[in-house]
């Protein structure tokens, strides 16, 4: 029973928010305000209607052109905005014309106009203007609305620091262009976009907020600028067609679930910046078998630690290298540079194996010795002893 009166209270009072009116001019319902002979477009209704019941094909319906003035019994009246809700439920309007008079929005006006596609703003509008379908404010620059219609490429206006909370979320885009000036995308900017399948980074992106993109099911791969510090809890979930991941050398914390349920990823670089990879960041990646680990983390194949980035890993290659020797941790088997020679200790009855960087083998075998040498330029190899790999540097 309690529970039954909490939900009728919220309902109610979420209702009341909405501010309507039952006077329509033209097919648009308004409030007007006669004291300055001013108009807002707002929710169709009566005052006292508290149910507001009307099915998405009585509210606006195709094309909405707002007038910059409208004339009520005998007054003319400016038309400066819209009132909070007031297309709410819109579900088959699909075109919006904005004049340049219109300069105040309230909360909530868009919410379930799913097929909004198209807005045009008046030139002349001093607040508000459109870039590549996409509803910008002017002073101070901030990106205000996208038609959750919208589809195709999206260029993001340059200029806008921050992609805000919310801002594609489940729209039809296919890419997106995000310019130099972004620093931030915000939790949930891209989230359910399932047709975004290539994603444009500007170089200045600092953080990835909670959710940014996760369940973008179409993108197969994304490339991380060198800014990119932070990526946030759950920022690339469930995004099931990605199969590789370019973690940039500059990236310090991978947050909870981040890249987590992304079945195609196979392998994965971590760079030597990196100081934390949360809790089942990498959770369900059944596909993920190689892990380069270039970070100072304990990377150990079949670990739940470190966000579970190796639980299925058949492979781990750690550690880069410069100088003359290489040990981990003072573990076996040991390897080290003597005289020109790649030096092996207590390597009896293992496989080892050695690539030059692009991949070409150029030694490999059943060692059946406890230790031998190998003669071995200056240059960077992958050193591979059974299933363990190591990234090493040789400069002298």
């Amino acid at each position: 029973m309690k529970r039954f009166c909490f939900l009728v209270v919220f309902t109610f009072c979420y209702v009341f928010s909405i501010v309507a009116s039952e006077t329509s001019v033209n097919g648009i319902y308004y409030n007007f305000d006669k004291t300055n002979f001013t108009a807002k477009v707002t929710y169709k209704g009566a005052e006292d209607d508290w149910m507001y019941d009307y099915t998405g094909e009585e509210q606006y319906v195709g094309i909405l052109n707002v007038p910059e003035t409208v004339v009520y019994e005998g007054d003319t009246y400016t038309v400066i905005g819209f009132d909070d809700d007031a297309l709410i439920g819109s579900k088959l309007l699909e075109i919006l014309v904005i004049p340049a008079t219109v300069t105040e929005f309230g909360t909530g006006v868009f919410t379930l106009c799913n097929s909004l596609h198209t807005i045009y703003i008046d030139e002349g509008n001093s607040t508000f203007f459109m870039y590549d379908k996409v509803m910008y404010k002017r002073n101070p620059l901030s990106l205000f609305f996208v038609p959750r219609a919208v589809s195709g490429s999206i260029e993001v206006y340059s200029g806008i620091t921050t992609i805000p909370s919310s801002a594609f979320q489940s729209c039809n885009i296919t890419e997106v262009i995000i310019p130099e000036s972004v620093t931030t995308i915000k939790d949930g900017a891209f989230n359910n976009c399932i047709w975004l399948d290539n994603v444009v980074m500007g170089n200045r992106v600092s953080s990835i907020e909670r959710d940014a993109f996760s369940s973008c099911s179409s993108l197969q791969e994304i490339e991380f600028p060198a800014s990119l510090q932070t990526i946030g809890n759950s920022a690339f979930s469930s995004c099931e067609c990605l199969s590789k991941i370019t973690l940039n050398n500059g990236l310090k914390t991978i947050g909870s679930y981040a890249f987590s349920h992304c079945s195609l990823l196979s392998s994965v670089t971590l760079p030597s910046s990196l100081t934390l990879i949360d809790d089942k960041a990498f959770y369900f990646c059944e596909s993920l078998k190689k892990v380069n680990n270039n970070s100072n983390l304990d990377i150990q194949i079949g670990a739940e630690t470190h966000g579970y980035v190796a639980y299925y890993a058949t492979e781990v290659i750690t550690g880069t290298v410069s100088g003359v020797s290489f040990t981990e941790n003072f573990s076996t088997p040991i390897f080290s540079m003597k005289n020109g020679e790649i030096h092996f200790e207590h390597v009896k009855k293992s496989h080892v194996s050695i690539f030059t960087i692009d991949g070409k083998l150029i030694f490999s075998r059943k060692v059946d010795e406890d230790s031998f040498s190998l003669p071995l330029s200056v240059g960077q190899y992958i050193v591979r002893i059974d299933s363990k790999g190591y990234n090493v540097m040789i400069t002298k």
